[in-house]
Protein backbone atom coordinates (compact mmCIF):
# COMPACT_ATOMS: atom_id res chain seq x y z
CA UNK A 1 0.00 0.00 0.00
CA UNK A 2 1.75 3.21 -0.86
CA UNK A 3 -1.13 5.69 -1.94
CA UNK A 4 -3.91 6.62 0.18
CA UNK A 5 -7.41 5.88 -0.68
CA UNK A 6 -7.94 9.64 -1.93
CA UNK A 7 -5.20 9.42 -4.75
CA UNK A 8 -5.05 8.41 -7.88
CA UNK A 9 -4.49 4.06 -8.46
CA UNK A 10 -2.42 2.64 -10.45
CA UNK A 11 -3.69 -0.89 -10.18
CA UNK A 12 -0.45 -2.16 -8.49
CA UNK A 13 -1.16 -4.53 -5.91
CA UNK A 14 0.97 -4.64 -2.87
CA UNK A 15 1.56 -7.80 -0.73
CA UNK A 16 2.48 -7.54 2.93
CA UNK A 17 2.27 -9.55 5.88
CA UNK A 18 0.26 -7.86 8.79
CA UNK A 19 3.13 -8.26 11.37
CA UNK A 20 4.83 -5.56 8.88
CA UNK A 21 2.21 -3.14 10.01
CA UNK A 22 2.95 -0.62 12.73
CA UNK A 23 -0.40 0.10 14.90
CA UNK A 24 -0.90 3.84 15.36
CA UNK A 25 -2.50 7.04 13.41
CA UNK A 26 -0.57 9.08 10.87
CA UNK A 27 -1.26 12.32 10.15
CA UNK A 28 -3.29 14.88 12.34
CA UNK A 29 -3.44 13.72 15.92
CA UNK A 30 -6.21 12.52 17.31
CA UNK A 31 -8.27 14.92 19.89
CA UNK A 32 -7.50 11.53 22.30
CA UNK A 33 -4.25 11.78 21.78
CA UNK A 34 -3.51 15.09 22.09
CA UNK A 35 -5.83 15.13 25.49
CA UNK A 36 -3.81 11.81 26.88
CA UNK A 37 -0.35 13.63 26.14
CA UNK A 38 -1.82 17.20 27.64
CA UNK A 39 -2.91 15.21 30.78
CA UNK A 40 0.58 13.36 30.95
CA UNK A 41 2.56 16.71 30.82
CA UNK A 42 0.08 18.08 33.74
CA UNK A 43 0.93 15.00 35.89
CA UNK A 44 5.07 15.24 35.28
CA UNK A 45 4.52 19.12 36.04
CA UNK A 46 2.42 18.30 39.09
CA UNK A 47 5.21 15.93 39.88
CA UNK A 48 8.55 17.89 39.65
CA UNK A 49 6.54 20.74 41.32
CA UNK A 50 5.93 18.65 44.42
CA UNK A 51 9.45 17.47 44.63
CA UNK A 52 10.78 20.73 43.87
CA UNK A 53 8.71 21.87 47.06
CA UNK A 54 10.20 18.94 49.03
CA UNK A 55 13.81 19.69 48.14
CA UNK A 56 13.28 23.43 49.00
CA UNK A 57 11.81 21.93 52.87
CA UNK A 58 14.78 19.86 52.92
CA UNK A 59 12.32 16.97 53.14
CA UNK A 60 14.10 15.21 50.44
CA UNK A 61 18.07 16.00 48.80
CA UNK A 62 18.73 16.83 45.11
CA UNK A 63 19.44 12.98 44.58
CA UNK A 64 16.72 11.73 45.68
CA UNK A 65 14.51 14.17 44.03
CA UNK A 66 16.09 13.31 40.89
CA UNK A 67 15.22 9.49 41.51
CA UNK A 68 11.48 10.47 42.03
CA UNK A 69 11.19 12.76 38.92
CA UNK A 70 12.84 10.20 36.91
CA UNK A 71 10.42 7.24 38.58
CA UNK A 72 7.28 9.29 37.76
CA UNK A 73 8.30 9.97 34.33
CA UNK A 74 8.60 6.01 33.99
CA UNK A 75 5.53 5.62 35.59
CA UNK A 76 3.63 8.12 33.41
CA UNK A 77 4.88 6.39 30.14
CA UNK A 78 3.95 2.85 31.13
Amino acid sequence: MDKAAFESHDGEVANFLPGDLAPGHVGTPRTSDRMNDAFTALKLAAGTDLVAVAMEAGVITAEQGEQIKAVWASHLQS
